[in-house]
């Protein structure tokens, strides 16, 4: 089964640049899409027109004719529980289903019950069988799905904070250390429905909107939050084959664990201008305090920069990847990379996933292998 895997997608009508059968540096990339058994993204936005606007820092939406652009690029499969999925509230989420199944997009994650966010969507590949989940851990207050409630599929997230003050008197202002751990009940659900559905089908793959976008967590306590990797390991545990993360807004190390491929960010893909960014709405200007204390600073070097995962599930020897390195223009829109980027690309991913597990070789080509025990690893 051969997968084609993208990360964040924001389709709004933009302007595309012309495919062409021979692209180059600078041409446009979504002829990738059009490879492979099966193209999944994740829809960052919602479809709607929807007036309900979430009282957030950042609340997004986009036109409901983004669906019929989705299927016109190619994509199979989208993964729906994101932050943004609610920012205009449950009908704007409904708006969004409704036109991606008028467009032939298949989706996950959003549902009018727990029971129903939390449902794999089932595809037949050929004379098999994928079961998709998409599930969200950065989540806005409200926006997870109960038994009475509409919403997303959710792995909520618990925090704490540790400092030395004697280390923060000498060096002030530098942020505490944030201890994070998935919420157990809803691990064990998580784990519950993964394994009715590998009982079910041969493969399973669980989308994740996960983590903390680059420009927010401190180097020393990055990239990963510290609840990411025992969740994705459980996860593949309770069954699945492949996680899919997304969120962070750059590309983050892969690992494989097990029979498993767990792909912790795949960055953007596609941004395109949106409804979204509001200053006022997180923390009230005052004297005291000009400004919020987050600033908006995603959008520099590591936000241009992506690729797409390739992604063969279900052979003998485990399941294999390749990265081809895409870039983002200044309009955010994915375009064929000059060499020296792809090449900075794939050798910052390969040192990052080396950290992971020092077994990890990425080859010029992107392919990414796990070679065992290396020499001079610790054990």
């Amino acid at each position: 089964m051969d997968l084609t895997i993208v990360g964040d997608v924001v389709v709004s009508g933009f302007p595309r640049r012309r495919l062409v059968e021979s692209a180059g540096p600078g041409d446009s990339a979504f002829g990738l899409l059009r490879s492979g058994d099966l193209a999944i993204g994740n829809l960052e936005a919602p479809l709607t027109d929807s007036e309900e606007r979430a009282e957030k820092l950042v609340a997004m939406r986009t036109p409901q004719s983004g669906a019929a652009e989705l299927a016109e690029l190619g994509f199979d499969l989208v993964s729906l529980a994101t932050n943004h999925a609610l920012d205009y509230g449950a009908a704007g989420m409904r708006d969004t289903v409704e036109a991606l199944d008028g467009a032939e997009v298949l989706h996950a994650g959003f549902g009018e019950s727990v029971a129903e966010a939390t449902r794999p969507r089932v595809v037949s590949v050929g004379d098999r069988s994928l079961a998709f989940f998409s599930l969200c851990s950065a989540l806005p207050l409200g926006y997870n799905a109960t038994a009475e409630r509409a919403g997303i599929g959710a792995i909520r997230v618990r925090q704490s904070f540790e400092y030395d003050s004697g280390f923060m008197d000498e060096t002030p202002g530098t942020p505490p250390f944030v201890h994070s751990s998935a919420h157990e009940p809803d691990v064990r659900a998580a784990e519950s429905v993964i394994r009715e559905a590998k009982e079910r089908n041969d493969v399973v793959v669980v989308a994740l909107h996960w983590g903390v976008p680059f420009c927010y967590l401190p180097d020393s306590q990055g990239p990963l939050a510290q609840y990411q990797q025992p969740l994705a390991r459980r996860l593949i545990d309770a069954g699945a084959d492949l996680i899919i993360g997304h969120h962070p807004h750059c590309i983050h190390p892969v690992e494989f664990y097990k029979n498993g491929l767990i792909l912790y960010s795949t960055g953007n893909f596609v941004f395109d201008w949106c409804d979204g960014w509001s200053p006022d709405s997180m923390v009230a200007k005052e004297d005291a305090h000009p400004a919020a204390p987050y600033q908006p600073a995603l959008m520099k070097g590591p936000w241009y920069e992506g690729a797409v995962f390739r992604v063969q599930l279900g052979g003998t020897g485990g399941p294999r990847l390749r990265l081809e390195p895409i870039e983002l223009d200044s309009d955010s829109q994915p375009i064929m990379p000059r060499p020296e980027v792809a090449q900075s690309i794939l050798a910052r991913f390969a040192e990052a996933s080396r950290e992971l597990d020092p077994s990890i070789v990425v080859d010029a080509d992107g392919s990414v292998r796990h070679e065992g025990h290396l020499k001079g690893a610790p054990a």
